[in-house]
């Protein structure tokens, strides 16, 4: 299921009676993800919230989220730090930073504990963990057999092609392009992004693309 972007997409994946959530959005949107698993999944149980990334249009409704649910919630050990309010979300570029300096209400989410960690390599609910560094540094993806959920690691355009986020949200372009490539390796046939419309088949080759755009620069 795509619960289209208003910030970031999500994605739910039906597990037998269980739900797996992709990313909580932010607090406005994680209500209408309720609103949806009640009305649409016959208020099947979300037993796992994933979180591609600790940004705050990926994880400011999981605090209303694991109210409500009351699921198992995983991120990596990078990243987690910023989902439990041990460190504060950072800024980044000229335009951005003087926003968060200023405290605004939807530049900061509100932190959850009992976070659980995972790492490359890892398998959950019949997903491959993807360490994905660059955007973030615990930037995680997750592919179940052919379909890979990328979170920001990859997004996509308009026109169905594959690209980097912009390099404003990157922690390191250097580390995000190399991970762009790591994605690029995967034998995928659909690429669900944080951003942008779903790429729905030959996902592997909107990657190679995009990489060899960028290797000729």
């Amino acid at each position: 299921h795509w619960l289209k972007e208003r910030g970031a997409n999500n994605y739910i994946l039906e597990r037998g009676d269980d739900l797996v959530l992709i990313d909580a959005g932010f607090s406005t949107k994680a209500k209408g993800i309720f609103k949806y698993i009640k009305s649409e999944l016959q208020s099947k149980n979300v037993s796992t919230v994933l979180l591609t990334h600790h940004h705050v249009d990926h994880i400011r409704g999981l605090h209303y989220l694991t109210e409500k649910l009351k699921p198992r919630v995983f991120s990596s050990e990078e990243d987690a730090k910023y989902i439990t309010g041990e460190l504060k979300q950072p800024a980044r570029g000229r335009i951005l930073k003087p926003f968060f300096f200023l405290g605004l209400k939807f530049l900061r989410n509100k932190p959850v504990k009992n976070i659980e960690f995972l790492k490359d390599k890892d398998e959950i609910e019949g997903l491959l963990v993807h360490h994905l560094p660059g955007h973030t540094m615990g930037s995680l993806g997750f592919q179940f057999n052919d379909i890979f959920f990328s979170g920001d690691a990859v997004v996509s355009g308009k026109n169905g092609e594959a690209k980097l986020a912009p390099k404003i949200m990157n922690h390191s372009t250097s580390m995000a392009e190399n991970s762009f490539k790591k994605a690029g390796s995967l034998k995928i046939t659909m690429l669900l992004g944080g951003h942008g419309p779903p790429i729905l088949k030959d996902a592997s080759i909107r990657i190679a693309e995009a990489i060899e755009k960028f290797d000729k620069k």
